[in-house]
Formats: structure tokens, sequence, C-alpha cells
């Protein structure tokens, strides 16, 4: 085996263990390696003008495709455009792998080009954060990385590469390249919880199901509809989880919109909540006091975080449902199903109105409805 540079090897990583094939950048001195070697391995650099674009492209990547999304940001003013993309990801739990490059290593404190304390500026703002010292130690600090961006609640990590690492050659041999991509490790609760949420939602009378983008994390369509479809639960899906199952579902009731969620919550006697955080839109949990509560959260932090759960479910959601749907008895609640969906139409009767009615100039309503119908339902 011959020798490879270190920016080399960061892309021969990317592509070969994570099969990374597309890097959303804007080029820089600093990572020029890096960027020659996506050539020699086939990724497609996306080129951006400004590297808050690159993280929120990336970011979007990771929402759309289900692995991590990698951006490329050059050191300095290149780190710091970045950094509100990060931020964004960070707050929607979006796995991101930023790389970024700095100033030499050898240079350190001598007033370097660009040099500022990268690490400790993004600490705050990511799952995970380093520095890669040593070249044939490129793959290693990146597996270490993209573990961290899949691994349990999902979320953005950092890694700088400097330049005296990245334009130095080593023997392919000495870089320990591991053999398969990261994995993200699912878990479920005990039996003793999963029996205690299906004893609730076996005697709830009106039970509303709510999704958030863990739900999409977790790539469980099958069993999410599996679990709705047994327990004829209405449900509606917010946030990145839109879509995972049609709007038009029988038990849905996505037409009523954000305020017929609001609506059911209110009425609902259970809630059975799935990756989604009671924040400002849910009124910080205050909305439902009396309704008994399942929470199925990945991160044990959120389980009771604003309004306590009476059963959390601490876990990959689709583990967890694959787990509860078993324990739980077939029901139908489709009396409870049409009124949720008749006061939901009623709340929106304005807006249909007006998605209907021709006005010049043309209503901001009417117009979205109909590139809703142009565009079709997958769009």
């Amino acid at each position: 085996m011959g020798e490879i540079y270190g920016g080399h090897l960061a892309a021969r990583y990317l592509k070969e263990v994570e099969g990374v094939d597309t890097v959303f950048t804007l080029s820089g001195g600093h990572i020029q390696r890096i960027l020659d070697g996506f050539n020699d391995y086939s990724i497609r650099a996306i080129d951006v003008r400004h590297e808050q674009a690159a993280a929120m492209m990336a970011h979007a990547w990771s929402i759309y495709t289900g692995k991590p999304g990698v951006c490329l940001v050059t050191a300095g003013p290149g780190f710091t455009n970045s950094l509100t993309g990060v931020v964004n990801a960070y707050l929607d739990n979006a796995p991101l792998v930023v790389l970024s490059g700095r100033s030499p290593l050898r240079d350190d404190l001598k007033g370097s080009l660009q040099e500022m304390n990268q690490v400790d500026m993004i600490k705050p703002v990511v799952k995970w954060c380093g520095t890669c010292y040593e070249t044939k130690r490129i793959p290693e600090y990146l597996a270490i990385a993209f573990t961290h961006a899949v691994e349990g609640r999902p979320g953005p990590v950092f890694l700088e590469l400097p330049p005296d690492i990245l334009n130095v050659k080593v023997a392919e041999e000495s870089a320990c390249i591991p053999v398969r991509a990261s994995r993200k490790f699912k878990f479920h609760p005990d039996d003793e919880a999963l029996k205690a949420a299906a004893a609730l939602i076996d005697r709830a009378e009106k039970p509303v199901f709510v999704g958030g983008s863990g739900v999409l994390f977790s790539r469980c369509e099958v069993a999410l509809a599996a679990f709705l479809e047994k327990t004829g639960m209405p449900f509606q899906l917010l946030n990145h989880s839109r879509g995972v199952l049609p709007d038009d579902h029988p038990l849905s009731i996505a037409e009523g919109g954000f305020t017929g969620i609001m609506l059911a919550l209110t009425q609902a006697d259970l809630i059975v909540s799935a990756g989604v955080r009671f924040n400002w839109q849910f009124q910080f949990g205050t909305l439902f006091p009396k309704a008994k509560l399942v929470r199925i959260d990945i991160d044990p932090c959120e389980i009771d975080r604003n309004r306590c759960a009476d059963v959390g479910l601490c876990g990959d959601v689709g583990s967890v449902l694959t787990h509860l749907t078993p324990l739980v008895k077939k029901a139908e609640h489709s009396r409870w199903l049409t009124d949720l969906r008749q006061a939901g139409q009623a709340f929106n009767a304005s807006e249909l109105k007006l998605r209907e009615t021709v006005s010049h100039p043309i209503h901001p309503i009417r117009l979205v409805a109909q590139l809703q119908k142009a565009v079709g339902e997958d769009a």
C-alpha cells in the first residue's frame, strides 16, 4: 500500500465507510486538501455563497435522507458564518456533521491567519466537538463524530481538522479505518412501564396521539400505523413527522390544522405523545391538565419536561411502539374521531372559504391551496 494525504484520508472515510456522496461547502485554503480528496472518491461538493447555507442545506439533507448531513467550512469566518445553521440543527435534533478547518497546530497562540478558539465557541450548541491532532487518526475521529451525531437523540457535531494534519502523507496501513458505518442502537422501556401504558390506553375513551420529529428520525411508519390502527386512536403528526403517514389516513385529524390538535388535546382523556416537545406551541403542557399522559421519547430528560408523564416510555419511538402494540386491546373511537373532525372543520370554515374565493390580488391562502393542488401530495 502507498501513502495518502490526510485530506484524502478524510474523503475516503466519508465515502467508503459512511457512504457520504454529497457535502455542502464553501471552499477555503485551510480545507483545500479535503476538497481535492473529494475528486478522488467521487464526492459531490455543493459550493454555496455563505457557510450558513452550507449548514442549513446539510441539516435539511439529514432530515429527508435519514442519514447525517455533512458540511465543510474553512477556518475563522467560515466557521463563524456556519453557527446559525448549527444552532438551528441543535434545536431541531438533526444529525449534522460539521467539519471545519482551523489555523495550523504549529502556529497556535502566535496570531496565525484566522486563529480563534472555535471549539469553545461551538461547544454549547453541539452534542460533541473535538480537534484531530494526528493524520493517521482522522478516520477514528470521524467515526466518533458520526456516532455522536446519530446515537440517542440526534444532533450536530463538530470536528476541527488542522491543515498541518490534512497536508501530511501517512502510510495507508497506519490509518485504522473502521469497517462499518456508525450505527444507531435502539432500546425500549421495561415490561412494567409498557404494561402500565397499555392499561391507560385500554381505559381511554377519548385518546389522541401526537407525534413530533422523533417519529421521523425513528423511521417507524410501519410500527406507527400498526399501533394507531389497532387502538383506533385519532392522531396528528407535526414538525418533521408530517407525512410519515398521509394526512388523509382514516384516523388522521390533520385537516383541522394546529388549531384542531389544540382542541383535541384540551378535550382528550389520554394523550400519547411521541418524539415531541411540550414547548411554547403547546403552552408548555398547560393545555391538558386533566388528561392522562403517556410520553415516548428517546431522551429521558424530555419525559417529565414541563408536564409530568403518567407513564414515561424512554426509547426509540419505533421500538417502543413495536413492543407496546401487542399489549393493547383492539379498539375503535369513531364517534370521538368524527367529533374532532367536525370541530376542526368549524374552526377552519373561513379559511376553507378563502381557498375557493377568487379575488384580485389573489389571497395568500388561495394561492397556497392552488399550489398544493399543482405540486401533489408527495412534494
